[in-house]
């Protein structure tokens, strides 16, 4: 065990979070040394890595191709989540493959950014209002609503925040202002709810806009509904949240995160115990 287990961060926040600290607790337990280092660093601390989880990455989509050259460096078979897989994710359109597959999701199409072809796709869509989110971003960047008639005001609000050339305009579901219900699997099973709470007046759930997360309680029925949704993905996520809405007693997916979610380790007791097994388990 001389090697670490490096969590990887980003340079603007380089320090673990509190969940990911309850994380390095349970590793070092368990007799492992564990580091931090921000991805837009130095590679060298991520080459002699015992394994590379990606964790607190959030600052990513603020430099993509540089981002996926580093997930290139990495030895895919002691990174978790496995490269191909968070490349997958990293478009928000990989919910439109999850609808594909299956799952229930919002109605949602990937067009440019550009107002004739939002108008179209809310046009075909058929709905009134919607929102717009880079099909590339993170934590909330350039998600902006959108109403008929008003797609050119609301591509430069989220242009103003996030340039990007390609959006999905996406259903915007009711109930979304009492926030989404998250499921975080580890290797696929479930280990714990949470409630990610946007701030009053607020639709984004994300911290930057005074969004917070909470434990929650999810019922079976739901858990399962979750479950399916992570089935299908292209490959096995060593761990994976779940995030969606409730809507007439069924779980409607907005998205899935295996790159760098918050996972919330720090709001359910176990949950870095059992995270960590995963892993080492993966390791052996």
């Amino acid at each position: 065990m001389t090697r670490p287990i490096v969590l990887a961060t980003c340079a603007r926040w380089p320090a673990l979070s509190a969940s990911d600290e309850c994380l390095a607790a349970a590793l070092r337990a368990r007799g492992w040394r564990v580091e931090a280092a921000p991805w837009n660093g130095p590679f060298t601390p991520f080459a002699g890595a015992a394994a590379v989880v990606i964790r607190s990455t959030w600052d990513y989509h603020e430099a993509p191709a540089a981002y996926l050259d580093w997930l290139a460096q990495l030895d895919a078979t002691r990174t978790f989540n496995p490269p191909a897989l968070v490349r997958w994710n990293l478009s928000k359109a990989h919910v439109l493959e999850l609808g594909a597959r299956g799952a229930r999701v919002p109605r949602s199409l990937e067009t440019a950014a550009d107002p004739g072809a939002v108008a179209a796709a809310l046009v075909a869509l058929d709905l009134r209002q919607a929102v717009i989110k880079p099909l590339f971003g993170a934590s909330g960047a350039g998600v902006e609503r959108v109403t008929a008639g008003g797609e050119a005001a609301a591509l430069a609000r989220a242009q103003a925040r996030k340039p990007t050339e390609r959006v999905l305009v996406q259903e915007l579901l009711p109930g979304i202002e009492q926030g989404e219900l998250a499921g975080v699997f580890f290797d696929g099973v479930f280990s714990h709810g949470a409630r990610r709470v946007p701030a009053p007046g607020e639709f984004r759930v994300n911290a930057q806009y005074g969004g917070r997360m909470e434990a929650a309680a999810v019922s079976p029925p739901l858990v399962s509904e979750m479950a399916a949704v992570l089935a299908l993905l292209p490959a096995s996520a060593l761990y994976a949240r779940v995030d969606g809405v409730v809507v007439d007693g069924r779980f409607v997916v907005m998205e899935v995160e295996v790159n760098e979610p918050g996972l919330g380790l720090d709001l359910a007791p176990g949950a870095a115990d059992r995270l960590a097994q995963a892993l080492l388990a993966r390791l052996a």
